[in-house]
This record gives structure tokens, sequence and C-alpha cells, in this order.
């Protein structure tokens, strides 16, 4: 017997923040046949027995899936097909966006990396920094709200300084932060708490740390 998904994509679902926004709309079966025979930049379809039942299309603000009023969501090619849509969205938004980021905080900062790449990295990892000055980020920071995202990216930025986790590297990282890291650790942990298993499972990915 197959196990059942963890979650379900469905319109329920919610992904908004400064740098995400997924959007539903609901038409009919015959609608949303005759809509595909146009062709669309950036336009995905998933086609089942029948003909159409979703697509999603992305702009520079925004991912859209249209669905048709009898879509199935229990059906498992469709969770997969969402999945992948929304993990190639959340991941191309991270290679435009993070490196910006990390680029803003360095001037702000006068610390500088060597160079920046967003990857996959192993499934309890954010962020990576390497003693050649390399950082390397996951699309998974995106999913955090925007305060969480800086404390990520400066976490690795400190490592330029003091690239061990020794008591002099947690001193400093509170110096950036503006805060004891303890405390902010905290929030974050309760934070994660309310939804990380739910946007960890579209990335197939749980748990986090940083590195």
């Amino acid at each position: 017997m197959k196990k059942s998904p963890t979650f379900r994509i469905n319109p329920n679902f919610r992904l908004q923040s400064n740098y995400l926004h997924v959007a539903w709309y609901r038409v009919d079966a015959h609608t949303l046949q005759t809509e595909i025979a146009f062709a669309v930049p950036a336009r995905q379809v998933f086609n089942k027995n029948k003909g159409c039942l979703m697509m999603a299309e992305r702009d520079a603000n925004a991912l859209t899936f249209v669905y048709a009023d009898i879509t199935d969501w229990d059906n498992r090619s469709l969770q997969k097909w969402l999945r992948e849509v929304l993990r190639e969205y959340i991941f191309e938004q991270a290679v435009l966006i993070l490196p910006q980021k990390l680029h803003v905080l360095e001037q702000k900062h006068n610390l500088y990396a060597k160079g920046v790449c967003v990857k996959k990295l192993r499934s309890r990892i954010l962020g990576q920094y390497s003693h050649d000055g390399m950082i390397s980020l996951s699309p998974k920071i995106l999913l955090l709200p925007e305060e969480y995202t800086d404390s990520v990216l400066l976490h690795e930025m400190a490592h330029l300084r003091f690239p061990h986790h020794r008591k002099s590297f947690w001193s400093f990282l509170s110096t950036l932060l503006g805060e004891d890291t303890k405390a902010q650790k905290l929030r974050m942990d309760v934070l994660m708490s309310r939804f990380y298993a739910y946007s960890a499972y579209l990335l197939l990915e749980f748990g986090i740390s940083l590195a």
C-alpha cells in the first residue's frame, strides 16, 4: 500500500511573502480547455485523461494556478506536478533575490564574500560558508519571513570574520543582528514550528540548521 502524502496542495494553500506570491483561480473545464489553445510564455499545463485540469503561469510578481472545477486534489500525479511547479518557482526567485539581498548586507556591514550561489543543500542546512570565502544559500530561505531571511544571511557573513562557532563568532553575530542570538533563535524556532513542515514538504526536505 502506498503511503498517503503528508500534505495536499490545493487552493487553501497560501504562499505569500515579499518575494513569493501564489494565486488560485477556478474556472469550468471547458473554459480551461479553450484557454490552453493560446500559446503563452512561461505556461505549464497538467493534463489527465479527459483533458486539461490545470495550468500554471509565472510572471515577475506571481505564480498563478488556474484549475478546472472537476479537479481531483487527491490525484497523486497532480500533487507531484504541483510540487514540481512550486519548487521551480521558489528556486528561480531565490536565485534572483538572495544574492541581491546578500550584496546589500555586505555593503551595510562592510563584509564581502568572494562569491555566492543558490543551490540545494543537505536537508538540515539553510546556508553554508566555505573557507575560501564562498557562501552557499538554500532556496528554502525565501520561505522565511524577511527578518529571518536576513538572519540566515548574516549568520553566514559572520563566518567571513570568524570561520567557526566559538564564542567570538556568536558575539559578533549578535552585533550584526542587533540582538542576542539566543533570543533571536528562540523566536525563530517558535515561528518555524508553525509552518515549516509544510514548507519543507514542498521542497522534499525536512529540518534546518546553519553551518
